[in-house]
Protein backbone atom coordinates (compact mmCIF):
# COMPACT_ATOMS: atom_id res chain seq x y z
CA UNK A 1 0.00 0.00 0.00
CA UNK A 2 1.46 3.22 -0.47
CA UNK A 3 2.50 5.41 1.72
CA UNK A 4 0.25 8.70 1.73
CA UNK A 5 1.60 12.07 4.44
CA UNK A 6 -0.24 15.04 5.23
CA UNK A 7 1.30 18.25 3.58
CA UNK A 8 -1.47 20.64 5.55
CA UNK A 9 -3.06 23.81 3.83
CA UNK A 10 -2.12 23.96 0.50
CA UNK A 11 -1.68 27.80 0.25
CA UNK A 12 -4.90 29.24 0.17
CA UNK A 13 -4.00 32.68 1.00
CA UNK A 14 -3.81 32.56 4.36
CA UNK A 15 -0.32 34.23 4.68
CA UNK A 16 0.60 36.82 7.01
CA UNK A 17 2.54 40.03 5.55
CA UNK A 18 4.52 42.43 7.95
CA UNK A 19 3.86 45.92 7.53
CA UNK A 20 1.88 48.08 4.87
CA UNK A 21 2.72 51.36 3.88
CA UNK A 22 0.18 53.72 1.71
CA UNK A 23 2.75 54.19 -1.11
CA UNK A 24 5.02 51.37 -2.49
CA UNK A 25 8.32 52.19 -0.69
CA UNK A 26 11.51 51.88 -2.83
CA UNK A 27 12.80 48.29 -1.78
CA UNK A 28 9.20 46.96 -3.08
CA UNK A 29 9.54 48.76 -6.48
CA UNK A 30 12.99 48.36 -7.09
CA UNK A 31 14.32 45.23 -5.85
CA UNK A 32 16.95 44.80 -8.71
CA UNK A 33 20.17 43.07 -6.98
CA UNK A 34 23.47 45.98 -7.09
CA UNK A 35 25.28 42.95 -9.23
CA UNK A 36 26.42 43.07 -13.09
CA UNK A 37 23.62 42.80 -15.87
CA UNK A 38 25.78 40.11 -16.58
CA UNK A 39 24.14 36.71 -17.04
CA UNK A 40 26.19 34.57 -13.65
CA UNK A 41 25.36 30.52 -13.62
CA UNK A 42 24.80 27.93 -10.57
CA UNK A 43 27.91 26.78 -9.28
CA UNK A 44 27.13 23.05 -8.49
CA UNK A 45 27.03 20.80 -6.26
CA UNK A 46 25.10 23.42 -4.61
CA UNK A 47 24.57 23.74 -0.60
CA UNK A 48 21.69 26.29 0.91
CA UNK A 49 20.39 26.34 4.20
CA UNK A 50 16.61 26.28 3.40
CA UNK A 51 13.70 27.76 5.46
CA UNK A 52 13.91 25.47 8.38
CA UNK A 53 17.39 25.95 8.12
CA UNK A 54 18.44 22.49 6.48
CA UNK A 55 21.33 22.12 4.58
CA UNK A 56 20.27 20.90 1.38
CA UNK A 57 22.77 19.64 -1.52
CA UNK A 58 22.05 19.86 -5.03
CA UNK A 59 24.57 18.16 -6.68
CA UNK A 60 24.47 19.03 -10.69
CA UNK A 61 21.55 21.26 -12.03
CA UNK A 62 18.22 20.02 -11.68
CA UNK A 63 16.75 18.56 -14.67
CA UNK A 64 13.67 16.80 -13.31
CA UNK A 65 11.19 18.86 -10.60
CA UNK A 66 8.66 17.89 -8.01
CA UNK A 67 6.70 20.92 -6.87
CA UNK A 68 4.40 20.67 -3.80
CA UNK A 69 2.75 23.94 -3.61
CA UNK A 70 0.59 26.08 -6.48
CA UNK A 71 2.98 29.30 -6.21
CA UNK A 72 6.24 27.64 -6.11
CA UNK A 73 4.97 25.89 -9.76
CA UNK A 74 3.87 29.23 -11.28
CA UNK A 75 7.53 30.57 -9.87
CA UNK A 76 9.17 27.21 -12.51
CA UNK A 77 6.71 28.15 -14.80
CA UNK A 78 7.99 31.88 -14.66
CA UNK A 79 11.36 30.58 -14.63
CA UNK A 80 11.06 28.70 -18.06
CA UNK A 81 12.18 25.81 -16.14
CA UNK A 82 8.78 24.03 -16.71
CA UNK A 83 10.54 21.60 -18.88
CA UNK A 84 11.84 19.74 -15.92
CA UNK A 85 8.57 19.98 -13.80
CA UNK A 86 7.77 15.95 -13.55
CA UNK A 87 5.37 16.48 -10.51
CA UNK A 88 2.90 19.21 -9.18
CA UNK A 89 0.21 18.97 -6.79
CA UNK A 90 -3.50 18.52 -7.32
CA UNK A 91 -4.23 22.06 -6.77
CA UNK A 92 -2.00 23.65 -9.60
CA UNK A 93 -4.07 25.13 -12.09
CA UNK A 94 -1.88 27.55 -13.83
CA UNK A 95 -1.00 28.18 -16.26
CA UNK A 96 -2.95 25.50 -17.76
CA UNK A 97 -0.68 23.11 -19.24
CA UNK A 98 0.71 21.99 -15.73
CA UNK A 99 -2.91 20.13 -15.92
CA UNK A 100 -0.63 18.12 -18.31
CA UNK A 101 1.86 16.85 -15.38
CA UNK A 102 1.54 14.31 -13.10
CA UNK A 103 -0.12 15.12 -9.98
CA UNK A 104 1.55 13.69 -6.64
CA UNK A 105 -1.59 14.36 -4.52
CA UNK A 106 -3.24 17.79 -3.03
CA UNK A 107 -3.31 17.95 0.78
CA UNK A 108 -1.57 14.53 0.94
CA UNK A 109 1.36 13.69 -0.99
CA UNK A 110 2.36 10.55 -2.66
CA UNK A 111 5.79 9.53 -1.22
CA UNK A 112 5.90 6.66 -3.27
CA UNK A 113 5.02 8.12 -6.40
CA UNK A 114 7.29 11.16 -5.97
CA UNK A 115 10.39 8.30 -5.69
CA UNK A 116 9.08 6.94 -8.97
CA UNK A 117 9.39 10.12 -10.95
CA UNK A 118 13.04 10.37 -9.86
CA UNK A 119 13.49 14.08 -9.44
CA UNK A 120 16.57 15.72 -8.99
CA UNK A 121 14.63 18.58 -6.63
CA UNK A 122 11.22 18.79 -4.76
CA UNK A 123 10.58 21.99 -4.10
CA UNK A 124 8.39 21.94 -0.72
CA UNK A 125 7.08 25.38 1.33
CA UNK A 126 7.30 25.91 5.07
CA UNK A 127 3.59 26.45 5.30
CA UNK A 128 2.98 22.21 5.33
CA UNK A 129 6.51 21.67 6.54
CA UNK A 130 5.31 20.36 9.81
CA UNK A 131 3.01 18.06 8.84
CA UNK A 132 4.86 16.37 6.45
CA UNK A 133 8.18 15.96 8.28
CA UNK A 134 8.43 12.69 8.28
CA UNK A 135 7.82 12.08 4.87
CA UNK A 136 10.60 14.40 3.65
CA UNK A 137 12.85 12.85 5.79
CA UNK A 138 11.69 9.76 4.24
CA UNK A 139 12.28 11.70 0.57
CA UNK A 140 15.83 12.79 2.00
CA UNK A 141 16.86 8.99 2.91
CA UNK A 142 15.79 7.93 -0.39
CA UNK A 143 18.42 10.41 -1.76
CA UNK A 144 15.95 13.16 -3.23
CA UNK A 145 16.68 16.42 -2.06
CA UNK A 146 13.77 18.35 -0.47
CA UNK A 147 14.31 22.06 -0.26
CA UNK A 148 11.93 23.85 1.65
CA UNK A 149 10.96 27.56 0.47
CA UNK A 150 10.14 30.04 3.18
CA UNK A 151 6.53 30.94 3.54
CA UNK A 152 7.12 34.55 2.12
CA UNK A 153 5.05 37.48 4.04
CA UNK A 154 5.40 40.40 1.62
CA UNK A 155 6.10 41.61 -1.63
CA UNK A 156 9.76 42.35 -1.12
CA UNK A 157 10.33 38.14 0.46
CA UNK A 158 8.45 37.10 -2.69
CA UNK A 159 11.28 38.35 -4.58
CA UNK A 160 13.77 36.67 -2.68
CA UNK A 161 11.50 33.66 -3.04
CA UNK A 162 11.61 34.06 -7.14
CA UNK A 163 15.45 35.13 -6.72
CA UNK A 164 16.26 31.81 -4.63
CA UNK A 165 14.38 29.45 -6.74
CA UNK A 166 15.81 30.88 -9.87
CA UNK A 167 19.30 30.15 -8.47
CA UNK A 168 18.56 26.52 -7.50
CA UNK A 169 17.33 25.86 -11.17
CA UNK A 170 20.19 27.89 -12.50
CA UNK A 171 17.63 30.26 -13.75
CA UNK A 172 19.34 33.55 -11.86
CA UNK A 173 19.50 35.97 -15.23
CA UNK A 174 15.30 35.23 -16.02
CA UNK A 175 14.51 35.72 -11.96
CA UNK A 176 16.08 38.91 -11.84
CA UNK A 177 13.66 39.72 -14.90
CA UNK A 178 10.65 38.40 -13.24
CA UNK A 179 11.70 40.22 -10.51
CA UNK A 180 12.07 43.61 -12.35
CA UNK A 181 8.98 42.80 -13.96
CA UNK A 182 6.70 42.94 -11.35
CA UNK A 183 8.21 45.99 -8.95
CA UNK A 184 8.05 48.06 -12.43
CA UNK A 185 4.33 46.81 -12.40
CA UNK A 186 3.84 48.08 -8.84
CA UNK A 187 5.36 51.02 -9.80
CA UNK A 188 3.25 51.94 -12.77
CA UNK A 189 0.04 50.96 -10.37
CA UNK A 190 1.23 53.34 -7.95
CA UNK A 191 1.55 56.04 -10.64
CA UNK A 192 -1.78 55.86 -11.95
CA UNK A 193 -3.84 55.57 -8.63
CA UNK A 194 -1.87 57.87 -6.55
CA UNK A 195 -4.05 59.98 -3.99
CA UNK A 196 -4.36 61.76 -1.15
CA UNK A 197 -5.22 59.77 2.26
CA UNK A 198 -8.77 61.25 2.22
CA UNK A 199 -9.17 60.66 -1.45
CA UNK A 200 -8.68 57.10 -0.99
CA UNK A 201 -11.90 54.72 -1.15
CA UNK A 202 -11.83 52.24 2.07
CA UNK A 203 -12.34 48.69 0.52
CA UNK A 204 -13.81 45.50 2.06
CA UNK A 205 -12.14 42.39 1.24
CA UNK A 206 -14.05 39.30 1.98
CA UNK A 207 -12.23 35.38 1.74
CA UNK A 208 -15.70 33.31 3.69
CA UNK A 209 -19.09 33.63 3.65
CA UNK A 210 -19.90 31.58 6.39
CA UNK A 211 -19.39 32.40 8.49
CA UNK A 212 -17.53 35.64 7.43
CA UNK A 213 -13.69 36.28 6.93
CA UNK A 214 -12.37 39.27 6.23
CA UNK A 215 -8.52 40.33 5.35
CA UNK A 216 -7.47 42.57 8.16
CA UNK A 217 -3.79 44.29 8.41
CA UNK A 218 -0.68 41.90 7.75
CA UNK A 219 -2.02 39.95 5.14
CA UNK A 220 -1.57 40.15 1.67
CA UNK A 221 -4.48 41.30 0.72
CA UNK A 222 -3.77 44.63 2.85
CA UNK A 223 -0.23 45.18 1.01
CA UNK A 224 -1.82 44.66 -2.36
CA UNK A 225 -4.52 47.58 -1.43
CA UNK A 226 -2.02 49.61 0.13
CA UNK A 227 0.04 49.26 -3.31
CA UNK A 228 -2.68 50.66 -5.70
CA UNK A 229 -4.02 53.71 -2.79
CA UNK A 230 -6.65 52.01 -1.21
CA UNK A 231 -7.84 51.61 2.54
CA UNK A 232 -8.81 48.14 4.08
CA UNK A 233 -12.07 48.81 6.00
CA UNK A 234 -10.95 46.73 8.80
CA UNK A 235 -7.67 48.12 9.45
CA UNK A 236 -8.88 47.64 12.85
CA UNK A 237 -8.27 44.35 12.51
CA UNK A 238 -5.01 42.03 11.94
CA UNK A 239 -4.90 38.77 9.98
CA UNK A 240 -7.99 36.68 9.10
CA UNK A 241 -10.83 38.28 10.92
CA UNK A 242 -13.82 36.63 11.76
CA UNK A 243 -16.78 38.83 12.40
CA UNK A 244 -20.85 39.21 12.24
CA UNK A 245 -22.81 40.14 9.27
CA UNK A 246 -24.15 43.40 11.97
CA UNK A 247 -20.10 44.24 12.76
CA UNK A 248 -19.75 44.36 8.87
CA UNK A 249 -22.26 46.79 8.56
CA UNK A 250 -20.60 49.22 10.57
CA UNK A 251 -17.39 49.00 8.65
CA UNK A 252 -19.55 51.04 5.42
CA UNK A 253 -16.90 50.48 3.11
CA UNK A 254 -16.88 52.50 -0.09
CA UNK A 255 -16.23 48.82 -2.09
CA UNK A 256 -16.47 45.42 -0.97
CA UNK A 257 -14.34 42.78 -2.85
CA UNK A 258 -14.93 38.67 -2.64
CA UNK A 259 -12.40 36.43 -3.25
CA UNK A 260 -14.66 33.23 -2.79
CA UNK A 261 -17.28 34.55 -5.63
CA UNK A 262 -19.77 36.05 -3.37
CA UNK A 263 -20.74 39.23 -4.41
CA UNK A 264 -24.49 38.64 -5.21
CA UNK A 265 -24.39 36.42 -1.72
CA UNK A 266 -23.54 39.82 -0.02
CA UNK A 267 -25.63 41.84 -1.84
CA UNK A 268 -28.40 40.13 -0.36
CA UNK A 269 -27.80 39.90 2.90
CA UNK A 270 -30.58 41.50 5.16
CA UNK A 271 -29.53 45.03 6.19
CA UNK A 272 -26.52 45.58 3.47
CA UNK A 273 -28.54 47.50 1.40
CA UNK A 274 -27.73 50.12 3.63
CA UNK A 275 -24.24 49.79 3.01
CA UNK A 276 -22.10 52.48 0.70
CA UNK A 277 -20.64 49.40 -1.23
CA UNK A 278 -24.01 47.92 -1.82
CA UNK A 279 -26.10 51.52 -2.51
CA UNK A 280 -23.72 51.89 -5.22
CA UNK A 281 -23.18 48.52 -6.77
CA UNK A 282 -19.39 48.06 -5.79
CA UNK A 283 -19.54 44.83 -4.98
CA UNK A 284 -17.18 42.35 -6.85
CA UNK A 285 -15.50 39.44 -7.05
CA UNK A 286 -11.82 38.52 -8.04
CA UNK A 287 -9.83 35.42 -8.65
CA UNK A 288 -8.03 34.69 -4.68
CA UNK A 289 -4.97 32.73 -6.54
CA UNK A 290 -4.03 36.05 -7.64
CA UNK A 291 -3.73 37.68 -4.13
CA UNK A 292 -2.51 35.22 -2.03
CA UNK A 293 -0.28 33.23 -3.70
CA UNK A 294 3.35 34.21 -3.41
CA UNK A 295 4.69 34.52 -7.11
CA UNK A 296 4.93 36.29 -9.77
CA UNK A 297 1.05 36.73 -10.50
CA UNK A 298 0.65 39.24 -7.39
CA UNK A 299 1.40 41.94 -9.40
CA UNK A 300 -1.37 41.08 -11.52
CA UNK A 301 -3.59 40.84 -8.54
CA UNK A 302 -2.58 43.82 -7.26
CA UNK A 303 -3.80 45.64 -10.91
CA UNK A 304 -7.15 43.89 -10.91
CA UNK A 305 -7.66 44.76 -7.28
CA UNK A 306 -6.88 48.79 -8.24
CA UNK A 307 -9.37 48.62 -11.15
CA UNK A 308 -12.74 47.28 -9.00
CA UNK A 309 -11.60 50.32 -6.72
CA UNK A 310 -10.73 52.86 -8.72
CA UNK A 311 -12.30 51.98 -12.43
CA UNK A 312 -12.47 55.95 -13.39
CA UNK A 313 -8.39 55.74 -13.71
CA UNK A 314 -8.08 53.28 -15.92
CA UNK A 315 -10.73 54.46 -18.62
Amino acid sequence: MKARFQIGAIFLGVTLVAGCTNQVEEDQVDNTTEESEDTFETSYPLERSDALGRDVIIEEEPKSIVSLIPSNTEIIYALDADEGLVGRSEFDDYPTEVLDVESIGGMEFDVEKIIELEPDLILAHQSGAAQAEHAFEQLDQAGYPVFIVEDAQTIEAVYETIEEIGELLNKQAIAQEVVEEMASQFQELAEITQKEQDDQRTVWIEISAQPIFVAGTQTFLDELLSVGYAKNAADDQEGWVELSEEIGITYDPDVIISTYDGSELIKDRPAWDRVKAVEEDRVFDIDANLVSRPGPRLAEGAWQLAELVYPEDFE
